[in-house]
């Protein structure tokens, strides 16, 4: 009876079960115009991947990767998007059932080839607000006597009803 009932929960379980759909995903401060050639040539001639369909206005290339002679078909996206005000490209790939570690590993090989073909990204531009706050603080920091210990920005907390502790280790 419990083998039964062991067999019947594993046709079950493998009736349920699905292809794997790995989709992984990385976001760099490129250019989509610069990134563009530089993907679709990581594909072709670094990876040897055969190039099955690609439309540089829709930003995707459909490809088929060979591996233990058997044939999987793969995409990579290459969308514009806006992250904290910036405009940044995201590469989005995608293999038919392989392992999501096969798609990352290629991410960070086509991050690799566009660092070197491209330069680094350019770092992301500080914010206004931090740069006016840290502004203020120089100013009253100049306004403060020397012989006065410069204010804390975070409120002094309450006694807890314990001895005072020492701020040195």
């Amino acid at each position: 009876m419990k083998k039964t009932r062991w067999l019947l929960a594993s046709l079950i379980v493998a009736a349920l079960a699905g292809p794997a759909l790995a989709r992984s995903e990385k976001t760099l401060a490129y250019q989509r115009e610069q990134c563009w050639p530089t993907a679709v040539r990581f594909l072709r001639v670094d990876e040897g991947l055969k190039l099955i369909e690609k439309d540089a206005d829709a930003g995707y290339v459909l490809f088929e990767l060979k591996e233990d002679g058997k044939t999987f078909r793969g995409s990579l996206e290459v969308m514009t998007v806006s992250v904290d005000g910036r405009t940044v490209v995201r590469f989005v790939i995608q293999i038919e059932d392989r392992p999501s570690w096969l798609e990352i590993a290629m991410l960070t090989r086509l991050e690799r080839k566009l660092r070197s073909e491209l330069g680094a990204p350019s770092p992301p531009p500080s914010k206004a607000k931090d740069r006016d706050k840290d502004r203020d603080k120089e100013k009253a920091d100049k306004d403060r006597p020397k012989d006065e210990p410069p204010k804390s920005s975070d409120p002094p907390r309450p006694d807890e009803g314990g001895p005072p502790v020492s701020p040195t280790p």
